[in-house]
């Protein structure tokens, strides 16, 4: 009896595992599209509204999915901080000390090369660089569901298939 308990939770566990993994790609993907849409309401709100970053960054974080509005309103609060910092630098900070923002190594260098350029030109200078970037997450956001459809499937299934090899080798 103890035995076929044992076998099932390792069975159930290697599938939750490879269920996790999976999921890893599926927040990708909704983390990478929120940026999309925050950066447009972004750059509507500066060309537009023309309020300050600051107050741009937190109506942001009002609007975007969790772990993208925390994102934001760290930002807004850095840049209300009052210790001098810039929007680049504000950015950088952010990012420096968001945690479990689900996204690759890429998708952050493309994000962070944004936010060294926010704020240090005029608004036409401003409006090409979130073209540019917007351009760049269109195509990771390209990668992560390709990628989502080669690999969900097969880590949902790796995780089964382990977990049924381990209870045959118990057997």
């Amino acid at each position: 009896m103890l035995k076929i308990v044992g076998m099932v939770l390792v069975l159930i566990s290697s599938a939750m595992i490879g269920y996790m993994k999976s999921l890893e790609y599926t927040l990708r993907r909704q983390t990478l599209r929120s940026f999309l849409s925050s950066l447009n309401l972004l750059i509507t709100e500066i060309t537009y509204s023309q309020v300050t970053l600051s107050e741009a960054f937190a109506k942001l974080s009002e609007t975007s999915e969790s772990g993208v509005g925390r994102f934001f309103l760290l930002v807004s609060q850095i840049l209300n901080s009052n210790e001098g910092y810039t929007a680049g630098e504000a950015w950088e900070i952010a990012f420096n000390k968001v945690e479990n923002i689900n996204l690759s190594q890429d998708d952050i260098k493309i994000l962070k090369s944004f936010g060294k350029g926010l704020g240090n030109s005029d608004i036409y200078n401003q409006e090409k660089n979130f073209k540019l970037t917007s351009e760049l997450l269109k195509k990771q956001l390209i990668d992560a569901e390709e990628s989502s459809r080669k690999n969900e499937k097969l880590y949902k299934s790796l995780g089964i298939l382990i977990g049924i090899a381990v209870v045959i080798i118990f057997l």
